[in-house]
């Protein structure tokens, strides 16, 4: 029910402070691995997993309870309710994978789930915001919950991007959301299976993907797509080059009035994506992130600690940073990228901590996986992942979107193993 929760109940109504100031997507969570506990054959999977990651855990509450201390800027007790929300969602993506290791159905349930959510965006996205140019998780409902008057939440609807004269959101309360989350679950449906159906929900992705214009994620995007094809690129080799000439072959046919329309045509697209050319962001009156403004944000994030480089500012300091002066950072805006925002919140110690803990999640999932085509999915939802939000930044339920993709296809690779050695087993 918290996954269905997640995927169709737009992300501002769960960011929304219940008791203690706490936001109901962190009650959720909570409630969700206590209530599991209940059941005794539960706790007994949760003990051998603490078991046998004790000194991770450890690890990952020393780290955040000393940064917490030791930085310099952050109240203690906001601190301490963003570090519970980080434990918690780690807490509740484990939960996902425990659920998937011991109930045979529960990783074809998440799947159908998924497929769902993809559905129902495109349709959301397609109906709303494409055909009535409005989108109803957007400013509306920030105006019924009585935060119309908070500048910094921005209905992208009527944002440009590129060739596009607005960027999708749907339910996820910014482009960059709705665009990480499909990314981190495009490697599931790239995998061994139905292939035509699979097919027909990459390209669904794609479409999302694309119409959110988030550079973020059209970039690794494409690697990903580029990763998974090679080995199908070399059947298709010989029909590719045909192509490919007859292409060159073609251009070369058009007159120049009709290669110049294709090129304006084609121009504001690349232009939207193409972050480091800042004179194509110009001549194409396309806003957003250059390299340059990269430089100097983390120009500025380098001074924002110089007094304290190891801890940081503190965790949140991003939203403290806004609620005391009710304006985005000077200089680094809206920390976009990973990079900037840990290392201001964390220091040093706490950005090289993040990846040090990708990796050990990366290994978690892909420990049982000796087929290396199976391997190879994990890492593509990872490669995605850690692209996205050093490109551009971390939103909030991307972690759980990827550690979802990897326990639903860690349960795919496990039941069909485990059915194929009894199969054979029965046959001997």
């Amino acid at each position: 029910m918290v996954w269905l929760t997640f995927l169709f109940v737009p992300t501002v109504i769960l960011e929304q402070s219940i008791n203690l100031r706490l936001p109901m997507l962190l009650i959720l969570m909570f409630g969700s691995v206590v209530s599991e506990l209940r059941f005794y054959e539960r706790r007994d999977r949760w003990r051998e997993f603490i078991s046998d990651n004790q000194k991770a855990i450890i690890l990952l509450l020393f780290v955040s309870f000393v940064i917490v201390l030791m930085s310099e800027t952050v109240p203690i007790g906001m601190q301490l309710r963003r570090v519970l929300l980080e434990i918690t969602t780690f807490a509740f993506a484990i939960q996902t994978l425990l659920l998937v290791k011991e109930d045979e159905t529960a990783h074809k349930k998440l799947f159908y789930f998924i497929c769902a959510a993809i559905v129902f965006n495109v349709i959301y996205s397609v109906f709303f915001e494409v055909m009535l140019g409005v989108n109803p998780a957007g400013m509306p409902l920030y105006i019924l919950l009585g935060i119309d008057d908070n500048e910094f939440i921005v209905d992208m609807i009527e944002t440009q991007r590129g060739g596009l004269s607005f960027r999708a959101q749907t339910i996820y309360r910014h482009p960059l959301s709705l665009a990480q989350y499909m990314l981190v679950l495009l490697p599931i449906f790239l995998s061994k299976g139905e292939r035509t159906k699979k097919f027909l929900f990459v390209l669904l992705i794609i479409l999302l993907i694309f119409l959110s214009g988030s550079r973020g994620a059209l970039v690794p995007m494409g690697i990903i797509l580029l990763m998974s094809a090679k080995s199908v690129v070399g059947h298709f080799a010989p029909k590719l080059a045909v192509l490919f000439i007859l292409f060159v072959v073609g251009i070369n046919f058009l007159s120049d009035n009709q290669r110049k329309k294709i090129d304006e045509k084609i121009e504001p697209f690349v232009a939207g994506f193409a972050f480091w050319d800042a004179k194509k962001q110009y001549s194409n009156d396309i806003s957003g992130s250059s390299m340059q403004m990269r430089f100097n944000q983390f120009d500025a994030a380098l001074v924002e600690i110089e007094g304290n480089p190891i801890f940081g500012r503190g965790y949140g300091y991003r939203e403290y940073w806004i609620s005391k002066h009710n304006d985005l950072h000077p200089d680094l805006l809206g920390f976009e990228s990973v990079l900037l925002l840990y290392l201001v919140e964390r220091g040093w110690l706490g950005l090289l901590f993040f990846f040090v803990m990708a990796i050990y999640v990366y290994k978690l999932f892909r420990v049982d996986m000796s087929d290396i085509s199976d391997a190879m999915i994990i890492r593509y939802v990872f490669i995605g992942y850690i692209i996205s939000i050093v490109m551009t930044g971390v939103r909030p339920l991307t972690f759980l979107f990827v550690c979802l993709a990897c326990s639903v296809y860690y349960g795919m690779t496990m039941w069909q193993k485990e059915a194929f050695e009894e199969s054979v087993n029965v046959e001997s």
